[in-house]
């Protein structure tokens, strides 16, 4: 059995959310602030039975949260009414159980199966935080902020200090089993039954990794001293016996200690008290020494690292936090397995990851990734389905293209993209795109907007283009300006940026590709624009079959008039937009570098009349170009394709 989906409302930033679970690891990944990480706690909640607290509750809907209490308060709504219309954190769990023996023990889930029908292999789960405050003490509750003898008042501030210090008392966690046939049909079960069906294991990123326990209580010495509390029966048989030993010959050593130190402190008090205390009336003074080495064994171990070739012992506070996460994420995994372990029955480990790569170097991060899978399947004979949080592109390179989701922030709430819905839906170039991601990078999962340029002189020139606009005003517009914003520049060139149009239209982030016009004279003859006939960009040529709805596949001829004649408006597509070289001073350069000589004539020395022969760019390395450019002349101009794309980009909203 394996859970299939995770559906979360009203839970901060999730207001309606719905997250597609790989059946081995789902890793979750966006730029920063886009609920990957509430996600987590969310679960953790409900299976641990946590209360929800006001900080939780979405700032999207205090409004008519706040709203519906004045109204009832006001008596023009019911209380029957309020609960029914105020907005509940929820989540619901989508299990699936058709791979299992139809004649075997479900075990844990066997309590949410309320439909009979054989046919019927979903199990779905609500796990609720109903409004349960009694109408009368939450009407005294509020009644004052709202009423001041007998005046209506509204006091907003007042009924969200009183929602912060008692929204846990307002609300009850209910769970239920949902018949999948009919949603009516429902059974009330409890926080235990839920528990006992998911045992959820969250490791959290790993900010501080100290192993003194003021500098961190969760230290790697921890970890290894929990061996003095843990069942016997629960370790692996290789290690139980050792603990064993070691637990006796600690017992021995305290048994030994106390009862000497006892006797000679009790001989010592014995011998220093005066002023005729004890006489033969009184009992007799003396010492009972509670040592326990135990206790200062957890206090004061640490692990340390030996070099096979010295043959000598290093502090742990010597070696590199990368090697001290994995090490404490792998002891942490063993733990989790054990805890599975003790399970009498069947049930569906929760794994979640929160940012692993802290502290680890790229190839750490790699290896990480790539050894998770099989690490569980070593240490646990059940199946583990795994959360992986991240804004690494080496782990997002890593894992398989279909376990990823996008997660994305929208004025509506947080939306999970699914990239193996994307995988089904668009065949088209998809192997392109997933090779390009894994032998490339991943920045454009992390970031607000991307720029998709032709090569090397965009990628040097783009920054400082991007930094002149801003110092030249352009970008006042906004009052982020795109230099603060978080954008990724990708080198991919004019031949397949098109390829990545529909996957970023999928993911919804402003893109802007610039491209050169490369003009020709028949397809297969470079020509300058003015006598261009036709491009031999496939950027520029699939965008006008897409304006003009001919098929990717059409074999028209796509005119250069028409790219030319493309207005404003008509370079956008969806969330993308494209721009590529127009005429300046009565001419038109076919690629950034013959562009910039253009609007630069006087420090490439163009004596006039400049004619398109001139502008024709003959140096060997385009790298020189860009580093010339800025080096020698940092007053440069930048061409008007670039300063529009640029201020179209500035100008996108990253909220959709």
């Amino acid at each position: 059995m394996l859970l299939t989906k995770i559906a979360i409302k009203n839970f901060r930033l999730l207001v309606n959310a719905e997250l597609n679970v790989d059946e081995d690891i789902t890793l979750i990944v966006g730029r920063n602030n886009t609920a990957k990480t509430s996600c987590m706690d969310m679960l953790g909640k409900v299976i641990k039975g946590k209360p929800l607290t006001y900080d939780d509750f979405p700032l999207s809907k205090r409004k008519y949260a706040y709203f519906l209490l004045e109204h009832f308060i006001k008596g023009t709504i019911t209380y029957e009414r309020l609960c029914k219309k105020f907005p509940q954190a929820a989540i619901e769990f989508w299990v699936d159980y058709s791979l299992d023996d139809p004649d075997a023990n479900l075990g844990a889930l066997s309590p949410f199966i309320i439909d009979v029908d054989v046919d019927t292999t979903q199990a779905v789960i609500r796990a609720e935080y109903k409004l349960k405050m009694e109408e009368n003490t939450l009407r005294e509750l509020f009644a004052p902020c709202f009423f001041e003898n007998g005046v209506f008042v509204k006091r907003l501030e007042d009924v969200r200090d009183i929602c912060i210090a008692n929204f846990p008392k307002m609300f009850d966690l209910t769970i239920y089993a949902i018949n999948p046939k009919n949603t009516a049909d429902v059974q009330v079960k409890t926080q235990k039954e839920l528990s006992d069906l998911f045992p959820f294991y969250p490791i959290h990123a790993e900010r501080f990794l100290g192993e003194a326990a003021e500098d961190n209580q969760s230290s790697l010495g921890s970890l290894i001293t929990s061996y003095f509390s843990v069942d016997l029966d629960n370790l692996d048989p290789q290690i139980a016996n050792d603990v064993k030993v070691l637990r006796e010959t600690v017992e021995k050593a305290n048994i030994a200690i106390q009862r000497k130190s006892s006797e000679l402190l009790s001989s010592i008090v014995d011998r220093s008290v005066g002023f005729g205390y004890p006489n033969s009336e009184e009992l007799k003074l003396g010492v009972n020494t509670k040592l326990q080495i135990d206790n200062q064994i957890k206090d004061q171990t640490e692990l340390t690292y030996t070099s096979k070739v010295a043959g000598e012992s290093l502090p742990s506070s010597h070696n590199g936090l990368g090697y001290k996460n994995l090490i404490k994420i792998e002891f942490q995994l063993a733990a989790f397995a054990g805890k599975i372990k003790q399970g009498s029955t069947a049930c569906i480990p929760l794994l979640f990851i929160e940012e692993p790569e802290s502290h680890m170097h790229p190839q750490m991060q790699h290896t990480f990734a790539s050894y998770l899978r099989t690490f569980l399947g070593e240490i646990s004979d059940v199946h583990i389905q795994s959360f992986l949080t991240s804004h690494s592109a080496h782990i997002a390179n890593t894992i398989d293209f279909s376990k990823i989701r996008y997660a994305q922030k929208t004025r509506r709430g947080v939306v999970y993209k699914d990239l193996n819905i994307f995988s089904q839906i668009q065949t088209v170039n998809l192997e392109f795109i997933q090779k390009y991601l894994t032998l490339s990078r991943c920045d454009m999962f992390f970031a607000d907007k991307i720029i998709f340029v032709e090569g090397a002189s965009e990628r040097l020139l783009l920054p400082d283009m991007i930094e002149k606009c801003a110092n030249a005003g352009l970008f006042d517009s906004q009052e982020y300006k795109l230099p603060a914003q978080y954008y990724a520049l990708i080198e991919i060139g004019g031949a397949y940026a098109y390829k990545f149009i529909p996957f970023i239209e999928f993911l919804g982030i402003p893109c802007l590709i610039l491209t050169d016009i490369d003009a020709m004279e028949d397809g297969r003859t470079k020509a300058a624009v003015s006598k261009g006939k036709v491009t031999s960009n496939s950027t520029l040529k699939w965008w006008m079959r897409k304006h003009k709805n001919l098929p990717e596949d059409d074999p028209s001829t796509i005119n250069l008039s028409e790219i030319i004649a493309l207005t404003a408006e008509e370079k956008t597509r969806g969330t993308c937009h494209v721009e590529f070289q127009t005429s300046e001073y009565g001419l038109c350069g076919r690629s950034l570098e013959e562009s910039i000589m253009n609007v630069n004539r006087a420090h490439y020395e163009l004596a006039e009349p400049v004619t398109e022969d001139k502008l024709s760019f003959k140096d060997k390395s385009k790298t020189d170009f860009a580093l010339n450019l800025i080096t020698k002349k940092p007053d440069y101009a930048i061409p008007n394709y670039i300063k529009n794309g640029l201020v179209w980009l500035n100008d996108q909203q990253v909220l959709i």
